[in-house]
């Protein structure tokens, strides 16, 4: 499970939830190298399946080129919906509402205002990641999303919450007989994203 390469509001400081952003020129730079490592590391999963948001999956169309697998968008993998914070700066949802993220960062709300709660983003990615299981049966699967949906489902699998999740971040899970996530292992940081600071 990856997080999408750098969009142009990623490059903003700006928090995008549901806006469908496009990549930037070094996004997409960020995506083709991840999708040569992958390749010269042999993995070939029988499909890739991506946020149907356009910087996701423009992520895993670049992916899964280097890789010769298709690509496969679901709605289910997009980002939290962050309602009213969409398109602000870190500087700007404090003067709107103080306090608040840091409240939210605490896990002391339950959604952003207008957004979604936790447990919502559980069930629609259980959804699409049931559907996506379905399709490549007993065979690797790949998927591009977003960094607040990988913290989320990280976490339940076992990873430390706080853990930087870069652009083409992210982890290597394996799937229980029950169809759970575990044992995630974070997948190596590109060195051009090593500093950046993941926004929502």
């Amino acid at each position: 499970m990856l997080r999408h390469g750098e969009s142009v509001w990623n490059a903003e400081h700006r928090w995008q939830g549901w806006a469908d952003i496009p990549l930037t020129a070094a996004g997409e730079a960020q995506a083709a190298h991840r999708g040569s490592v992958l390749a010269r590391e042999g993995f070939r999963p029988r499909a890739l399946y991506s946020s149907d948001l356009v910087r996701a999956a423009r992520t895993a169309e670049i992916i899964g080129a280097h890789l010769d697998v298709p690509v496969i968008t679901d709605p289910g993998f997009r980002e939290r919906d962050i309602g009213e914070w969409s398109g602000l700066t870190t500087d700007e949802i404090d003067r709107r509402w103080p306090g608040m993220l840091e409240k939210w960062r605490a896990g002391e709300l339950p959604a952003l205002p207008g957004g979604e709660t936790d447990p919502q983003i559980v069930a629609r990615f259980d959804t699409a990641f049931v559907r996506a299981l379905a399709h490549v049966g007993t065979g690797m699967l790949g998927i591009v999303t977003h960094g607040g949906v990988t913290r989320l489902i990280s976490h339940r699998a076992g990873a430390d919450p706080h853990t930087f999740i870069p652009n083409l971040g992210g982890y290597w899970f394996d799937v229980e007989e029950s169809g759970a996530l575990c044992n995630p292992i974070a997948v190596d940081t590109l060195p051009s994203d090593a500093e950046r600071q993941t926004i929502e």
